[in-house]
């Protein structure tokens, strides 16, 4: 599998960056000048509605999306056909469109936290860098699905994720995060 727009990067066990120690990476932009990724599984603790004050109320969670542009709000949804602008990344999961209307359809209640995920920064890449971090063995890929994306909970997300993969990966996933604690 080669890196490519709505793909999922599991970091290898061996990368102990701690940005992408035990990351779940959602590939949103491959493209020949780099690449733009969130990280689903570093939850906040903050939530939208306390960075977005007219959405009060809107308790939906913020993630660490990345080291790049901290001071930027980005959110992938599934709720793209109605909000204009949103791109299509994969089969159900958009990215970005016009805030406004993201802002008008949670207001009007017509969609949930769960139909969202929203992030503060991203994870970048420039032109092969990813791949050369790939072949590297930093990283492993795989297919993207709703369950990844949108889980009910991201807690034990990397694990679940690379169990889900099977053989070889399942015994990968059982790798401690500290094995020299083991």
């Amino acid at each position: 599998m080669a890196p490519d727009s709505g793909i999922v990067l599991l970091a290898s066990p061996t990368l102990l960056d701690a940005n992408f120690k035990r990351a779940v990476v959602f590939l949103a932009q491959h493209t020949d000048e780099g690449a733009l990724g969130y990280v689903l599984n570093r939850p906040l603790s903050a939530t939208l509605a306390e960075v977005v004050p007219d959405l009060y109320g809107f308790d939906a969670p913020l993630y660490w999306g990345g080291p790049c542009q901290n001071d930027t709000l980005h959110c992938i949804h599934n709720v793209g056909t109605h909000i204009p602008g949103a791109a299509e990344i994969t089969d159900g999961v958009y990215w970005g469109g016009d805030f406004d209307a993201i802002r008008n359809l949670i207001i009007a209640g017509a969609a949930s936290a769960e139909d969202f995920r929203f992030f503060i920064g991203y994870a970048g890449w420039g032109d092969g860098q990813l791949e050369k971090e790939i072949k590297e063995q930093s990283w492993l890929l795989t297919t993207s699905s709703q369950r990844i994306v949108f889980p009910d909970s991201v807690k034990n997300l990397w694990t679940r994720t690379l169990k889900g993969m099977g053989g070889e990966y399942h015994i990968l996933a059982s790798t401690p995060e500290h094995p020299s604690l083991n």
